[in-house]
């Protein structure tokens, strides 16, 4: 009887992040059910989120790899268990893993950026890469949609009215026929306008393609060489686009001008997007009415940066994703491209190394 030769899956992020033990459990033995030659090995690795920040910049306008950060160290029997490993469940992963891992031949990413994943050279050593992009983003639609809403009813006003003991009418906007525009039309912003239209909104999106099928809820598409003409139209905007040499600061002064004055723009995807001194100054000057960003060009935002201090500017920690939703549905998507790789299928949600996403 012929020996089955394993596959070796390394999950590499905390098993705490799912949420329960017993779940954790039930999810490896799901994993292994898919397959007689499934062997499932958790092996912690986690880097520092400005050093996970560092290699995503760190990746050239080629997407491929630059002189690798080095990360944690990683013990010896760490070591042993990552070189057995042909499938890694990761949110980061050694600078040297390409070597440590010389059987490694997919990686799936806990999240939906992958630059700092491909920093470490997976397209160079032949190994694909998924993003789990689409995995929360109902939850991060929700969180987009709760900034704009604090900011057309002019809650942080009401709510410094309650702290003063002022009883003063502090009249919003509505959101019904108002238009909001996208920037990027991933799952994220593809949840944005079902809720966008749900409020009676007009919705624009700007994306790379405009030959893709969009659907009901979008009135009209643009291309990135139309952005400034859709951003003309837009009382709102909301960005969620991955980073890659194409969206790095295509928000800059020009296209905040290009918005009309007392507008509102949030910034979910990734910071680099954002010109951020002239997102200052366009707070500043009155031109933007107010801002929320989850994402920052530098992370953690250190403690003396002017964005800090910009008015009628939200700021949250990267923390718009649902980690309890997350985790889960990041494992259904991985079981349904395990189920593919182990019948030599295509993966879903494939990273392109030239497109960077």
């Amino acid at each position: 009887m012929t020996e089955l030769k394993p596959i070796v899956v390394g999950i590499l992020y905390p098993p705490e992040w799912f949420g329960s033990a017993p779940g954790f459990d039930s999810e490896l033995a799901q994993i292994e059910a898919i397959d007689p030659r499934i062997e499932t090995v958790v092996i912690t690795y986690v880097e520092p989120h400005d050093l996970r920040t560092a290699r995503g910049a760190a990746v050239d306008s080629t997407r491929g790899a630059q002189e690798p950060l080095q990360g944690p160290g990683i013990s010896a029997e760490d070591r042993a268990q990552m070189s057995r490993i042909h499938i890694a469940i990761a949110i980061d992963l050694p600078s040297d893993i390409t070597k440590i891992a010389p059987h490694l031949a997919w990686v799936q990413a806990v999240g939906a950026g992958t630059a700092h994943l491909q920093a470490v050279g997976l397209a160079e050593a032949g190994v694909t890469l998924t993003s789990n992009g689409g995995s929360n983003s109902v939850g991060i639609a929700e969180f987009a949609f709760g900034r704009l809403l604090e900011s057309v009813k002019r809650f942080p006003a009401i709510e410094a009215a309650q702290s003063e003991h002022r009883w003063e009418p502090l009249y919003g906007s509505q959101l019904s026929g108002q238009t909001l525009g996208l920037i990027g039309y991933g799952a994220i912003n593809q949840a944005v306008a079902v809720r966008a239209h749900a409020f009676g909104m007009r919705v624009l999106v700007n994306r790379r393609s405009t030959d893709a099928a969009v659907d009901p809820h979008v009135d009209r598409v643009y291309g990135n060489d139309q952005l400034h003409e859709m951003l003309g139209q837009c009382q709102a905007v909301v960005a969620a686009v991955p980073e890659t040499p194409e969206t790095v600061r295509m928000m800059d002064a020009d296209a905040l001008a290009a918005m009309p004055r007392g507008s509102f723009f949030a910034n979910l995807g990734r910071g680099t997007l954002v010109e951020e001194a002239a997102l200052i100054e366009a707070l500043k000057s009155g031109h933007l009415a107010s801002a929320a960003i989850d994402v920052a060009t530098v992370e953690p935002l250190p403690p003396n940066d002017p964005l800090w201090d910009a008015p009628n500017l939200r700021i949250s920690g990267h923390c718009s994703t649902v980690p309890e939703a997350l985790i889960p549905n990041l494992h259904q998507v991985f079981r349904d491209n395990l189920s593919r790789f182990v019948q030599s299928e295509p993966l879903a949600n494939q990273v392109s190394p030239g497109r960077g996403y």
